[in-house]
C-alpha cells in the first residue's frame, strides 16, 4: 500500500529517515501513521472547538493542547534524529512489544480518550485561574487571548 504523504496531516520527511522506520515492518508502519492520522485529527478537532469558545480558558485549553501535541507527537517525528531518540528513551521494547508499536497505541490511546484531556485541563485552569488571566492580561489591563500560549507550555505536563 502506497500513501501519498502529501494527504498526511504531518511531515514524514524526517521519519522516513530514522532507523525505526527502516527496521519497522510495513505493518508497523502503517499502524504508526494510522495512529498519528487519527491523534492528529482528534486533538486538532477538540483544539480547534475550544479555540472557537474565545474565552480565556477556551485558549488556555487549545494551546495546551497543542504543547501537547507538539511534544508528543510533531516534535519526535519531525526533527532530525528524534524519533530514533524518541523511541530509545521512551518505548523500550517491553514483553516482545517494539518500541513503534508502543509508540503507536499511545497515540491512539490518547486519540480514543480525549474527555481526559479536557477533564484534566479544565481542573488545571480552576486550580491556576488566576495566574493564567494574570499572564493574558495586557500593560493596559485588557485580556489578550494571544498571551495565554506564552505560558500554556507550563501546564502541558498535565497531561501526562
Amino acid at each position: 500500500m502506497m500513501i501519498d504523504t502529501n494527504l498526511l496531516p504531518f511531515s514524514v520527511n524526517e521519519l522516513v529517515k530514522s532507523k525505526a522506520w527502516h527496521d519497522a515492518t510495513p505493518e508497523q508502519r502503517r499502524k504508526f501513521i494510522s495512529a498519528g492520522v487519527t491523534f492528529d485529527s482528534v486533538l486538532t478537532h477538540y483544539a480547534d472547538k475550544y479555540r472557537e469558545k474565545k474565552t480565556v480558558k477556551g485558549e488556555f485549553i487549545a494551546c495546551v493542547l497543542w504543547d501537547f501535541y507538539f511534544d508528543l507527537f510533531c516534535n519526535p517525528v519531525e526533527q532530525g534524529n528524534a524519533f530514533d531518540y524518541e523511541l530509545d528513551t521512551v518505548y523500550q521494547a517491553v514483553d516482545e512489544k517494539a518500541p513503534i508499536d508502543q509508540y503507536s497505541e499511545r497515540l491512539l490511546d490518547e486519540a480514543l480518550h480525549p474527555k481526559r484531556w479536557i477533564k484534566v485541563l479544565k481542573q488545571a485552569y480552576r486550580e491556576n485561574k488566576a495566574k493564567i488571566i494574570k499572564s493574558a492580561t495586557d500593560e493596559n489591563g485588557n485580556i489578550d487571548l494571544d498571551l495565554i500560549n506564552d505560558d500554556s507550555v507550563e501546564y502541558r505536563d498535565y497531561l501526562y
